[in-house]
């Protein structure tokens, strides 16, 4: 009778082990899936981060500048859009534009010195290029850093939008 209980207990011991290596087995598994699903949602957050950042902030930098013409002209050879204006007498402008693989924001006097790489840095993005239509329509294209082309229209009512050359 004692041999019988042993090899029972043996049995009962086995089942818990086996038991236990499946629950460590579908614990493992459903901690890869969670993995993967929290980088996916990383990428995509990241994603939205980039486009959504952009058109916000172009978006409201026209807003800011509606008493002031907003010109597309070249920026040390880069297209950029241009934002003048007079504070206390003294002329500047803001240029936005893309270099060194993201979009920069640079605020200068008029006739000041200044190079690309001197501007601060927005967003990172693969291409930039704004361009002012006919009807006061300021269309800018952009690549954000996966690739992915968008286009954002954004209407300037300002009767003296241009672009420079």
């Amino acid at each position: 009778m004692l041999k019988l209980h042993s090899s029972h207990t043996k049995l009962d011991t086995l089942f818990l082990v086996s038991l236990f290596v499946l629950f460590a087995f579908t614990a493992g598994i459903l901690v890869l899936l969670g993995a993967g699903q929290y980088r996916d949602t990383v990428r995509t957050m990241d994603h939205n981060y980039e486009v959504r950042t952009t058109t916000s902030y172009l978006s409201e930098k026209l807003h800011q500048h509606d008493s002031s013409s907003v010109n597309v002209t070249e920026f040390c050879g880069i297209p950029a859009l241009a934002f003048p204006e007079t504070v206390d007498n003294s002329s500047y402008v803001t240029y936005i534009y893309y270099y060194d693989h993201s979009l920069r924001e640079l605020f200068v006097q008029t006739d000041a010195s200044c190079t690309p790489s001197m501007g601060q840095e927005i967003v990172p993005l693969k291409s930039f290029r704004p361009e002012i239509a006919d009807n006061g329509l300021i269309i800018i294209q952009f690549t954000d850093s996966d690739g992915e082309k968008h286009t954002q229209h954004l209407y300037s009512h300002l009767a003296d939008a241009k672009e420079e050359s």
